[in-house]
């Protein structure tokens, strides 16, 4: 099949398919015709989403779309042009009173969360237990059973977590100027 017989019958599907999507509305006398409303076509053609009819509402009009993506200057002179969209400096600062870091005012210490979410790890952490058919179980018939279970050094290095970056702890406060 040629290339003009393809484009021939891509051209004849999409008449179609707009004729049957956005038909007229016949007004007395037949002479003047009215285009329906959006929500109506949608309705009648099943409420089927298709490409073209992302933008729509649910009252039928078609919401505003950007022509052109924004800049990166463009944007960047909108987020931080205006004084109060700036970042601001932080006046509310004081000092926990269990450990003595800096802390920002009526806020929990990130240090003592830290503390006290690691020793609830360290004491409330127990081993899964074994199921009971696998308890009377030797270490040869184990590796029988389950030959995939032995750890890979890729698996070890995930348990580690090294790879995520660690909260910055914050800073001490010093007594010795007062």
């Amino acid at each position: 099949m040629s290339a003009q017989a393809v484009w021939g019958n891509v051209g004849r599907a999409l008449s179609e398919c707009t004729a049957a999507l956005f038909p007229r509305l016949e007004l007395g006398s037949g002479s003047v015709t009215a285009p329906r409303t959006l929500l109506e076509l949608l309705r009648r053609a099943g409420g089927s989403q298709q490409a073209g009819t992302a933008a729509v509402g649910a009252d039928g009009l078609v919401l505003a779309v950007p022509k052109k993506k924004v800049s990166h200057q463009k944007r960047r002179q909108k987020l931080y042009g205006p004084g109060k969209k700036q970042l601001q400096m932080v006046h509310h600062l004081g000092k926990c009173p269990s450990c003595g870091h800096y802390k920002r005012l009526n806020t929990l210490c990130m240090y003592c969360v830290g503390e006290i979410r690691h020793i609830w790890k360290v004491y409330t952490q127990t081993k899964p237990a074994e199921p009971p058919q696998e308890q009377d179980l030797s270490e040869l018939d184990k590796r029988i059973l389950y030959p995939g279970r032995e750890e890979t050094e890729y698996m070890k290095k995930l348990k580690k977590k090294d790879y995520l970056e660690k909260r910055m702890r914050t800073l001490p406060v010093d007594d010795k100027g007062k």
